[in-house]
């Protein structure tokens, strides 16, 4: 492994390591509690074997004090009093007195923050009160060797009450900060959630709008083939003028089948860019043969290369608008202008037929449209032509 492997994989190592990890782990308790474990004895040893045993139960249970909080307390609580009923405890070693406030942290750790709270104003109180009343008249057995004649026990006392509102702020601190961290990964996985829901609404929109785009135009062109037949075919005879108009109908119940099917995949789904396959503009000439009526095609400006997302909406677009000639204005004469300028390819789209009757027809081709133009940023508008018919007025950014 060369110098830079090293280098990467130590980089690596300091960087996972956590110091509240660390701390947080029992390996960390069993030390800290083997060192006050060991504080205790080199305080308390020259007392005698059982203020000894008392202060060793009195700080050895913090081992355990993250798996087994309670049992941990309470054995701590046990060797305190037998240091108090020994005449040891006042004033108490160092080591009982960190003990003391680790055991009152893990108790503040598991109660809720209410009761913490009131336990803190509980000892507090307590100690206040001990504080204060110790140095004015002697305490009752076990604790009558403590008493005091100068301020040394409010000092004392002033400072364990400190320490005891520190531990509880501490704890509420931490408290606080693992609550945030919840809320924030619930909050992720919402967000999560949402971004899931909104691809799967913005691909149920793309499906829509590739459905409508070209199986309506197809079964239309069916349904609009089927009814012009008989008037288009000589010498059919009833049974193939019946059959025609079968397949008419047909495919009209498939086109009310298939927009009721969209209106359910459409539903409350947000528009945005999208990008489709080909065919492009290029294509339009195609597209025109298959229309089966007049149709005029008049392009303004010198053609350039075009975005593939506004070359695929245009086409979409003459698409839908022929599609809707076909279906809306059958027999009527449309009239196509592409105008390509500067910064925007304008499209628009007339046709001689009866009018905006179009726009009321309760389908998804004008919706389609705008959608298509507002989402690339551009402006769409549909109504009635100047000069009677219907017109359709699109404008796409090229940039």
């Amino acid at each position: 492994m060369d110098i830079t492997a090293k280098l990467v994989r130590a980089e690596e190592r300091v960087a996972a390591f956590d110091v509240r990890r660390a701390l947080a782990s029992p390996l960390a308790d069993l030390a800290a509690a083997g060192a006050l474990a060991l504080l205790a004895f080199l305080e308390v040893a020259r007392e005698g074997i059982l203020p000894t045993g008392a202060a060793l139960l009195a700080t050895a249970p913090l081992a355990i004090r993250r798996s087994q909080p309670w049992l941990a307390v309470i054995l701590t609580f046990f060797g305190a009093v037998g240091l108090a009923l020994t005449g040891t405890l006042f004033p108490p070693p160092i080591s009982i007195g960190l003990s003391g406030l680790l055991s009152f942290y893990t108790v503040l750790r598991v109660l809720r923050r209410p009761a913490a709270w009131a336990l803190t104003a509980c000892v507090g109180g307590l100690l206040a009160a001990v504080g204060v009343l110790g140095p004015l008249s002697s305490l009752p057995a076990p604790f009558s060797g403590y008493s005091p004649l100068g301020g040394d026990a409010l000092l004392l006392f002033t400072a364990l009450l400190g320490a005891v509102l520190a531990t509880a702020l501490l704890s509420d601190v931490r408290r606080s900060r693992t609550e945030i961290e919840e809320v924030r990964a619930d909050g992720l996985e919402a967000l999560r959630e949402q971004a899931a829901v909104q691809a799967a609404a913005a691909e149920r929109a793309r499906i829509a709008r590739e459905m409508h785009d070209i199986v309506a135009h197809s079964i239309s062109m069916v349904a609009v083939q089927a009814e012009t037949a008989p008037y288009t075919i000589p010498d059919l005879d009833d049974r193939a003028k019946q059959e025609f108009a079968e397949i008419a109908s047909s495919a009209r119940n498939t086109l009310t089948e298939m927009r009721r099917l969209l209106g359910v995949l459409r539903a409350d789904v947000p528009t945005g860019p999208e990008t489709a396959p080909q065919p492009g503009l290029q294509r339009l000439p195609e597209l025109i043969g298959q229309h089966g009526g007049e149709v005029d095609l008049d392009v303004v400006g010198e053609p350039v290369p075009l975005p593939q997302a506004v070359d695929v909406s245009a086409y979409r677009i003459v698409q839908e608008a022929l599609t809707n000639a076909r279906v809306h204005a059958p027999g009527a004469r449309v009239s196509i202008e592409i105008a390509y300028r500067p910064a925007l390819l304008a499209l628009r789209i007339a046709d001689d037929g009866p009018g905006p009757a179009a726009e009321d027809s309760g389908g998804h081709g004008l919706v389609g449209m705008r959608e298509r133009a507002l989402a690339l940023g551009g402006w769409f508008t549909a109504g009635a032509g100047p000069n009677g018919g219907f017109l359709i007025r699109i404008g796409l950014p090229l940039e």
